[in-house]
């Protein structure tokens, strides 16, 4: 969609702005709502915000002195920059900062296992993923303690799972 304003490049901003009981919106590009006022606005907004919900989370995990503060190595962003923002700088981020976020989105999601929404048309296919994914692991486990009776069930349970059909028990099967 291109700018309202311009018409000339792509909208990044919709603004939306309530004058006497009426709501308009705008798709705007970066340098018209600049021209506007509106990122100006925004920013100055949303910085509070996101100090107030970090200090409300608390302090990430303490690290020990003799830890230098990092920064990433793709787009040298720190953590207090984070913090600062509200914002990350790359996908790398993710990995240099994992020991400060993951105590992070435990607090805010409950679980730092994403667990995001299905469509009703996948629902099935996506929770029978997920038990093949948990059997797999119970496989890996019952194997590592060497319990082999126990990972030849779970290994038919799989083989039923993804072919539909059951394995021939060895008793049923004339020789």
């Amino acid at each position: 969609m291109n700018c309202e304003v311009c018409g000339k490049r792509a909208a990044t901003i919709r603004y939306a702005e309530m004058v006497d009981g009426e709501l308009s919106t705008w798709n705007l590009c970066e340098e018209c709502a600049r021209e506007k006022g509106v990122t100006g606005a925004l920013s100055s907004f949303a910085t509070p915000i996101v100090n107030v919900l970090m200090g409300l989370l608390g302090e990430p995990a303490e690290r020990d002195a003799d830890e230098p503060v990092s920064a990433c190595p793709r787009c040298g962003m720190s953590y207090q920059d984070f913090r600062r923002t509200g914002r990350l700088g790359c996908a790398a981020c993710y990995d240099t900062f994992s020991h400060e976020l993951k105590p992070l989105l435990r607090r805010i999601h409950g679980s730092t296992q994403h667990t995001g929404r299905v469509p009703s048309t996948h629902a099935e296919n996506a929770a029978a993923r997920n038990e093949l994914k948990r059997l797999r692991a119970d496989l890996a486990q019952a194997v590592r303690r060497e319990e082999y009776e126990r990972a030849a069930e779970i290994r038919d349970a799989i083989r039923v799972k993804e072919t539909g059909v059951a394995c021939p028990e060895k008793n049923d099967v004339d020789v």
